[in-house]
């Protein structure tokens, strides 16, 4: 199926009802007008997200593939040699340190940006899951998930294929995701897989706790909104406060990330540390100009049990 006939085929489905545009954080400053979009309009594609605020409410259509696909036909976006070579979306970091991997148990699917841009949150986590009393490894042969817009121009066949060969090298275990947009793809395609919220929620048990109270913005991140109130209670069971009333999006890399940014920093002034369930989220918050101390929820785990050795790689210390 051509990207041209899928673009119409999801367009013709948009009943004008406004839903993606009340939740689209790009257009809130300025940017991209989803329904516009979906109405047949271009609007400026530089300011979209990606994050599929839109496609979570949408009860007809899928806006956010609209999206991509037309920013691949766009910009001409093909797979990458990188991807060829590598089997991520950008090269993995030359210099990341050794997780130490306990074994089997859980099986940890890293994503493109945490090998590339933050491999020192396979380090906490590999820590926080020993802590948890839980072995645990990287899934063996695992790739890009298929999620970044440079896959648009593989078949579906294609794109399901490298999902479904993950979910098979886990040997029937529930595979574990650091990035929302991981776990979503691969439940997409039917392959048994959580984001690392919702396994430390259904582990509260095990959790350990900071010896004294520690106060925290908790950005779960556009693709974990949905886990927020999960996020929530596993913080609070390790002895966090939460000061932020809102949570929001960090803009990726376009025009309206600094508004969103600056809108994120004053939300959740007074705390410690932010904490963040997406990598991405993560790579903008620790290069935030003065700002607050952020942290992977893998790296919180992994401190309230008394390991703080990811800390040193981050740009914003504490």
């Amino acid at each position: 199926m051509s990207l041209d006939f899928e673009i119409g085929r999801l367009r013709s489905r948009c009943v004008g009802c406004g839903r993606c545009v009340r939740v689209c954080p790009s257009f809130r400053h300025g940017g991209l007008n989803p329904m516009e979009v979906m109405q047949g309009g271009e609007g400026n594609l530089d300011t979209c997200i990606g994050c599929g605020c839109c496609s979570e409410v949408c009860a007809h259509t899928n806006p956010a593939i609209v999206m991509k696909d037309l920013i691949a036909r766009a910009r001409g976006i093909h797979v990458s040699q990188v991807f060829r070579d590598t089997g991520y979306a950008m090269s993995p970091a030359d210099d990341a340190p050794e997780p130490g991997w306990t074994g089997d148990g859980v099986q940890v699917m890293p994503g493109c940006v945490v090998k590339a841009k933050v491999p020192y949150v396979n380090l906490a986590t590999a820590s926080a899951l020993r802590a948890m009393g839980f072995g645990c490894r990287e899934l063996q042969g695992n790739t890009c998930c298929m999620h970044p817009v440079q896959f648009r121009e593989m078949t579906e066949d294609e794109r399901v294929h490298y999902k479904r060969v993950m979910g098979d090298s886990a040997g029937g275990d529930v595979i574990v995701t650091l990035c929302g947009g991981c776990s979503d793809e691969l439940i997409d395609t039917d392959v048994p897989a959580e984001h690392i919220v919702q396994f430390l929620h259904r582990h509260m048990d095990r959790l350990p706790r900071f010896d004294s109270p520690v106060r925290v913005g908790l950005e779960p991140g556009c693709s974990v909104m949905k886990h927020a109130g999960l996020m929530r209670e596993v913080v609070e069971a390790m002895g966090c406060e939460v000061v932020n009333n809102t949570m929001g999006c960090c803009g990726k890399n376009t025009p309206v990330s600094n508004p969103l940014m600056d809108e994120r920093e004053r939300e959740c002034e007074g705390a410690d540390w932010i904490v963040v369930a997406c990598p991405m989220c993560l790579v903008k918050f620790d290069a935030q100009p003065e700002g607050i101390p952020t942290v992977h929820i893998s790296e919180l785990v992994a401190m309230a049990a008394g390991d703080r050795n990811s800390l040193g790689y981050h740009r914003i210390q504490k």
